[in-house]
């Protein structure tokens, strides 16, 4: 492979489907930007908590979700994830002096979580150790907002930038309404993302919520609670990057940050729930279907490059049907977006219709058909009803114009499986 930089934003994966019409209707997308040291299975439970909460339909439309997940923060360092464990096993060794809560790593989470059940544990064993007990959760605080500040001085990088805005092309494309809900650190990468598809898709075709925004600009409404000790701690510590406080939350002391996107601000005994689902209906309602052109696919690949040029997708199908500008219907699928200026997006997809889909390889190429020598290309392969599996970056190499037709470089594999049993279709790229 010639070039490449990066590979998946999560890992890849496959997603199979009955037969009939593969494809999810055409209505809202709403995408998830999850806070600071979010695993992937944490930021899917935020996921699965909006779609639980904003149910599956509106206005008779689909709702589809995905997560645009982030690691920022979850790296080693004075602000990572290991310094917090740290925190929680000097302190544990305070409690007990045996050492055995500091290796009881499940403890850790629980409190990490914002699930205070350590402290009745802990307490049921060691009566005495309350005020040591406040003391960790008040450095483990501490330590969260430390890393907040640091991710608000040194910008997210700009492969998750590049990861994100693909994507939100690839929705922009399909005419797709955008909601965009961020939690925390989240609202870093979402005001971005934001501002990136917006004046693409028109700012009526694009709403914005954040939940305890880390944030010092917003683009839509928000709710933070009184009792957020991370996010109002950044405004103690001197930070103006935070906005006031716009919901009085009762205390819990199973919530220990006052912070946690589902603990927090969607319990269902509390206030949050309820205004963040308004927040969302609200937004929702007001949208207006984006006038892009597109279509989606039972799998799409979209290809954007990072400036001036004209870089070309092209798709070699099963049947060997070779889909470019020149040719853009193949047997699977149609090549339905093609830039000739700048940036991209050009767009691949293949037919929804199981009878025409075809099990095998789809061989995806690019070719810098005029003035983009130096420029890097992003590629990404997507499912109608799974989100991205692969997102890839290569270099687009030397301007080869129609001569490099026929030999585009390659860029990435799709293949596509269909159960013999059921019927079922899976997507795999790489």
């Amino acid at each position: 492979m010639n070039g490449v930089v990066s590979v998946g934003q999560i890992a890849i994966s496959s997603n199979a489907y009955a037969g009939g019409d593969l494809c999810t209707a055409q209505g809202y997308s709403v995408g998830f930007f999850n806070g600071i040291w979010n695993t992937p299975d944490q930021a899917a439970e935020g996921l699965a908590a909006l779609r639980v909460l904003n149910g599956a339909t509106l206005n008779s439309e689909p709702i589809q979700y995905e997560v645009f997940y982030n690691q920022t923060g979850s790296t080693e360092g004075a602000t990572g994830m290991q310094d917090i464990a740290e925190v929680f096993i000097q302190r544990a060794a305070e409690i007990d002096s045996t050492g055995e809560l500091g290796k009881r790593w499940e403890y850790f989470w629980e409190s990490f979580t914002g699930n205070k059940t350590l402290t009745d544990k802990v307490a049921a064993i060691f009566p005495s150790a309350t005020n040591l007990l406040s003391r960790l959760y008040n450095e483990m605080t501490t330590k969260i907002m430390a890393g907040l500040a640091y991710v608000l001085s040194n910008p997210p990088t700009e492969s998750t930038y590049a990861d994100h805005n693909l994507r939100l092309d690839t929705l922009s494309v399909q005419r797709q309404k955008l909601m965009l809900v961020a939690h925390s650190q989240g609202s870093l990468f979402m005001n971005h993302a934001y501002d990136y598809i917006s004046p693409k898709n028109g700012a009526g075709s694009v709403g914005a919520v954040h939940i305890a925004p880390a944030s010092s600009t917003l683009r839509g409404e928000y709710l933070l609670a009184n009792i957020d000790l991370v996010i109002n701690g950044l405004r103690v510590q001197g930070l103006s990057s935070v906005p006031d406080v716009n919901l009085m939350m009762p205390i819990d002391l199973a919530d220990a940050t006052g912070h946690t996107l589902v603990g927090t601000y969607l319990d269902s005994n509390r206030g949050g729930r309820a205004r963040v689902g308004a927040m969302l209906i609200t937004a929702m309602q007001n949208l207006t279907t984006p006038t892009t052109t597109g279509t989606a696919g039972a799998f799409t690949v979209t290809l954007n490059w990072d400036g001036s040029g004209d870089v070309d997708l092209h798709t070699f199908e099963p049947s060997g049907a070779h889909v470019y500008y020149q040719a853009k219907r193949g047997v699977v699928g149609y090549l339905d977006v093609d830039n000739t200026l700048s940036s991209g997006p050009e767009h691949y997809y293949a037919s929804c219709d199981s009878s025409k889909l075809q099990p095998g390889a789809y061989l995806i190429g690019i070719n810098n058909y005029r003035a983009a020598t130096g420029r890097t290309a992003t590629i990404q392969v997507a499912t109608s009803q799974g989100g991205t599996i692969l997102t890839k970056t290569i270099d687009v190499g030397a301007e080869r114009g129609e001569g490099g037709n026929l030999t585009p470089i390659p860029a990435v594999n799709v293949v596509v499986t269909r159960d013999s049993t059921t019927g079922s279709f899976g997507f795999t790229a790489n």
